[in-house]
């Protein structure tokens, strides 16, 4: 258990986030994959076992693993926990076999799909979406749908929307989930309804939501989420679980 006891040196002042459970989830038990990207670009290879919630094991690796989630930096250094920049997104990735693969939500929001619904003139309005736990932290995104047609960015934070902008004038919706839900509502695991059920959060008029829920609804929008890379279930957990490494070791 070296790599804890100095991940514990190294983060001794770190609380879990403010508002977590008083324990991990249950739920999180696996072995999650990483590669530390040095500065000089090698590799450093290691993998963190998890039973209940709990790091049971921490190894570091002369090979690579069947999938990794790819960080630059120190293999000690923390999960974030706040808002998580669009360049910091960008420069984390997953590899999947032999495949490299952007960090969800990036992937989303680049997805040609969601160009192919069919257009609904006034289906218009400003999502304020985010994604809590995500490997890097919170994950924010601004979404537009204009007649349906969809437009998405991620963003450090929101700004007031400017005048040639996309449904700038258009009323507003924020939703909210956990990394974990996301990936397994674009899958179909779960429903949106139940993805926000589970912890998330919404805030606005009920009759966006029921647009916004008929508007994923779409064919076009579920085959574009069943289209994208299915991710493993360790991947949707480890930023929940993250914060607890030097806690419950």
């Amino acid at each position: 258990m070296g790599l804890v006891a100095k991940y514990r040196e190294r983060t001794a002042a770190m609380a879990p986030a403010p508002g977590a459970p008083p324990v991990p989830p249950g739920y999180a038990t696996g072995t999650v994959f990483h590669e530390a990207v040095q500065p000089d670009g090698s590799v450093v290879h290691h993998r963190q076992e998890f039973d209940g919630g709990r790091l049971v094991d921490w190894h570091q690796d002369t090979e690579p693993g069947p999938w990794a989630l790819i960080r630059r930096g120190d293999p000690l250094d923390p999960c974030p926990v706040d808002g998580a920049t669009p360049d910091l997104v960008a420069a984390t990735q997953v590899r999947l076999g032999e495949t490299v693969v952007p960090l969800p939500i990036l992937d989303d929001m680049d997805a040609s799909g969601f160009t192919g619904v069919e257009r609904v003139p006034d289906a218009t309005l400003r999502l304020r979406y985010q994604v809590t736990s995500s490997p890097v932290g919170l994950q924010r995104a601004d979404i537009r749908y204009q007649d349906s047609l969809r437009t998405g960015w991620l963003v450090e934070d929101w700004d007031e929307p400017e005048p040639e902008s996309p449904a700038f004038d258009a009323p507003e919706l924020f939703v909210s989930m956990s990394f974990r839900n996301y990936l397994r509502m674009r899958t179909g695991e779960i429903t949106s309804l139940q993805a926000i059920e589970d912890g998330g959060m919404v805030d606005g008029r009920w009759t966006l939501m029921l647009l916004l829920h008929g508007l994923v609804q779409d064919p076009a929008y579920v085959s574009t989420y069943r289209n994208l890379p299915a991710f493993p279930d360790e991947l949707g957990w480890w930023g929940e679980v993250a914060p607890w490494i030097g806690e419950y070791a």
